[in-house]
C-alpha cells in the first residue's frame, strides 16, 4: 500500500469513528431525556397522591421552594422520608389483588375508571386484573353487572411489595 491509500484508510476509519461517537452521544441525550421524563412524571403523580392536584402553580411552586429551603435539615428530612414511607405502605396494605368480569361489555366510562383505579384488561381471559383498593371498586360497580373475585395474596407476592 501506498501512503496515501494507507492515510485514506486512516481517515475512513476516524470518520467512522467519530460517527459512532456521535451516535452514542445521540443515544445517551435520549435515555437522559426518558429519564427526566420520567421522574418529571413520578413527581406529578406524587402531588397527585398528596391531593394537591387542586393547587395553582404559583401555591405549588411555593411549597416546592420552602421543601428545598428546609433540605438541609436532616431531622425534617428523616421526618418526610418517614411519612411518606408510611404513606406508600398503607396504601400497599388497602390493595388486594382482584379479577372483575362483566356480563356485558363496560361503558367507557367505567373502562377509564378501572383502569385509574390500576385495573388492566387481559384481553386473552376476556376480564379486567390487578391490584386495587377493593373498596373503591365494589363502590364503582355497585349499580353494574360485574362479579369481583378477590384473590389471596401469596408470600412471594408480599415480599415484592
Amino acid at each position: 500500500m501506498t501512503t496515501t491509500n494507507i492515510l485514506e484508510k486512516r481517515k475512513r476509519n476516524l470518520e467512522q469513528r467519530k460517527n459512532r461517537l456521535k451516535q452514542l452521544e445521540v443515544s445517551l441525550n435520549a435515555q437522559e431525556r426518558k429519564r427526566r421524563t420520567r421522574r418529571l412524571i413520578e413527581i406529578g403523580g406524587l402531588a397527585l397522591k398528596a391531593n394537591l392536584m387542586d393547587w395553582n402553580s404559583n401555591t405549588l411552586l411555593g411549597a416546592f421552594l420552602s421543601i428545598k429551603e428546609k433540605e438541609s435539615d436532616k431531622k425534617q428530612l428523616e421526618a418526610w422520608t418517614h411519612k411518606g414511607g408510611a404513606a406508600f405502605a398503607s396504601e400497599k396494605v388497602l390493595r388486594a389483588p382482584v379479577i372483575v368480569k362483566f356480563e356485558t361489555r363496560p361503558s367507557d366510562e367505567i373502562r377509564a375508571s378501572l383502569k385509574s383505579l390500576g385495573l388492566k384488561w387481559n384481553a386473552l381471559r376476556q376480564e379486567w386484573e390487578g391490584y386495587t383498593k377493593i373498596n373503591e371498586l365494589k363502590e364503582l360497580l355497585s349499580s353494574h353487572k360485574a362479579s369481583i373475585t378477590e384473590l389471596e395474596m401469596g408470600p412471594e407476592k408480599l415480599a415484592d411489595e
